[in-house]
């Protein structure tokens, strides 16, 4: 039998039934922008898969690691691409899947930090700091599966 663990003082608007209501955006903006830069990250993998592919084909990459690394790269992007479409449309996907690239991403910025490519670290680092808070923001005023509309 559930019960309604919500504390006394909470304010989360309750439904009749006593299941949390959703609550709006906190602001009509926030959306699009975390989308927005789904999308930005989703175009950036898209350039370094290409990239990877054109020094394959120049001879100044492995072409076992090149090929391998490009395909990695587009199966990431189309995820982001996903989460960015999911985001618009209020999806749980695009915020679990979003969430959890940028702490990889922030993962591997730091590693470029560290490895002495500074502008590039920082920038990856810049941008998975900025999507994540932005997610982060959204996830109350994203449906639960059970809710969705």
């Amino acid at each position: 039998m559930p019960r309604n663990v919500q504390p006394t003082g909470s304010s989360t608007p309750r439904r009749a039934d006593g299941r949390p209501a959703d609550v709006e955006d906190p602001s009509p903006r926030l959306r699009p922008a975390a989308a927005g830069l789904l999308g930005i990250e989703t175009l950036l993998l898209l350039a370094a898969a290409t990239f990877c592919f054109v020094m394959v084909s120049a001879g100044n990459l492995h072409a076992r690691l090149g090929t391998g690394l490009g395909i990695f790269l587009i199966i990431f992007a189309v995820g982001t691409a996903l989460a960015s479409r999911s985001v618009l449309v209020k999806g749980r996907f695009g915020l679990g899947y979003g969430i959890t690239w940028q702490m990889f991403q922030a993962l591997v910025a730091s590693s470029m930090l560290r490895g002495g490519m500074y502008w590039q670290g920082a920038l990856g680092l810049a941008l998975a700091i900025a999507v994540f808070v932005l997610l982060l923001r959204l996830v109350r005023s994203t449906p639960l599966p059970d809710r969705a509309s």
